[in-house]
């Protein structure tokens, strides 16, 4: 067995050739129908065929559009990764696994590098403008939860650095409570703030910002599900419609089948019975013949009997 090689062109070409004459099952018969030697296990073949050679698999990254849509659907499923599959087709169970694998490990990174930040650095937190921030933004739809659970952190540290007054708090704060309305970048320059609070709050307003963005996606990507499924769900009611449609007309075709061969055996059965009834009619009629013949012989007798016994007198 090679299972653990490489699968070779001619192998891959010989599974096609066996798919196209006798379809997606029985892979241990493989070398015995197509008449060369396939040294690889079924469940190998199998997955082969699955993961690589099926008609209509996307090969390659997975383009903007479907990485937003499987983190939505992680976080509705979990890792059901087949259950999500259904809903990208042309991307497999186990490519959208690993992808994710991945994308967790690059999410585990950003978040060890922004908690080793410090508040007397420059750059306490990553705004939009830096390198992980936008890479964080371009992969997660999930900004604005993000920023819903580190903005009492982030007021946490505007009271380390320094104590503003609670109108400055308030006003910092009360984009969050409305991520529909939209920000200025620039935060008003009031008397109350000491100058080093100032990028501190405009990253404030620009995370609140960017939160609103991706909460609107998120309602954009929600109407789209919902449409999508929609289409699913009228697909699927034509399909089981039609599935059902075909099972009547199978079982009407299977009952005037059964009908047909019953008047057959009826038919022949009845004319067996005909042919029995006509040779009991004729040996009955045979053997009256003969007892008849038998008994006028035996008339015949007595009269020739009697004849002669009158011509004696």
């Amino acid at each position: 067995m090679r299972e653990r090689q490489r699968w070779q062109p001619e192998e891959d070409a010989l599974l096609r050739e066996y798919v196209k004459q006798y379809g997606a099952k029985e892979w241990a018969l493989v070398s015995e129908r197509m008449g060369r030697p396939l040294h690889r296990d079924p469940k190998s073949c199998h997955e082969r065929w699955k993961n690589y050679l099926r008609p209509g698999l996307k090969k390659g990254s997975l383009s903007p559009d479907e990485q937003s849509l499987l983190i939505s659907l992680q976080a509705r499923y979990g890792n059901k990764w087949k259950a999500i599959a259904a809903h990208l087709p042309g991307r497999t169970p186990k490519r959208l696994g690993k992808w994710w694998e991945v994308f967790k490990e690059k999410q585990l990174k950003l978040a060890s590098l922004s908690s080793t930040s410090s508040c007397s650095s420059s750059a306490p937190f990553a705004f939009p403008g830096h390198p992980a921030a936008s890479a964080a933004a371009a992969v997660s739809p999930s900004a604005y939860e993000h920023i819903l659970q580190t903005f009492a952190e982030k007021h946490a540290l505007l009271g380390d650095c320094s104590s503003p007054s609670p109108s400055s708090v308030l006003s910092a704060a009360a984009p969050a409570a409305a991520p529909s309305v939209a920000l200025s970048l620039s935060p008003p320059r009031t008397p109350e703030l000491a100058p080093h609070q100032v990028p501190i709050l405009m990253r404030l307003c620009e995370d609140v910002e960017e939160g609103r963005r991706a909460w609107a996606q998120h309602r954009k990507e929600a109407a789209w599900r919902l449409s999508r499924l929609e289409q699913q769900m009228e697909t699927e009611k034509a399909r089981k419609k039609r599935e059902k449609v075909e099972e009547v007309e199978a079982k009407i075709r299977r009952l005037r089948e059964e009908e047909k061969a019953w008047l057959e055996r009826l038919d022949v059965e009845l004319r067996e019975k005909v042919t029995r009834l006509r040779m009991e009619v004729e040996e009955d009629e045979a053997k009256m013949t003969e007892s008849l013949s038998y008994k006028h012989a035996k008339l015949s007798a007595i009269i020739q009997r009697i004849g002669g016994a009158r011509s004696r007198r």
